[in-house]
């Protein structure tokens, strides 16, 4: 679903890079969105599209499901990632130096 918008730069902060955009839409909540100057040979179109809120107005048309007061319960945190390798051939092609730290190959 695409939602047609429009939007109106309100407040510019030159040096701390940012600027305040005001997005709104027909039926939706008007919301005021903070977001980065656009970089030299970039469209101020293309920032205003990135911070653009069609994600959050789809979301909020969206049927909900409202849990009962007093239901709890316990999360288990998955175990931790293990960060061994163990494809040897892997190791052999980039070796780990002693420190631990990963060093940078140059290919020439």
């Amino acid at each position: 679903m695409s939602i047609p918008y429009t939007y109106e730069i309100v407040k510019v902060d030159q040096a701390a890079r940012c600027m305040e955009i005001v997005y709104s839409a027909a039926g939706h909540t008007t919301l005021h969105i903070g977001a980065r100057l656009p970089f030299e040979g970039e469209s101020l179109e293309l920032v205003v599209r990135q911070y653009a809120p069609i994600d959050y107005w789809e979301a909020q048309q969206r049927p909900v499901i409202v849990p009962e007061v007093g239901v709890s319960g316990t999360v288990t945190p998955p175990a931790a990632l293990d960060t061994q390798v163990e494809d040897k051939g892997f190791m052999a092609i980039f070796p780990t130096p002693p420190t631990g730290a990963i060093g940078t190959t140059v290919f020439e």
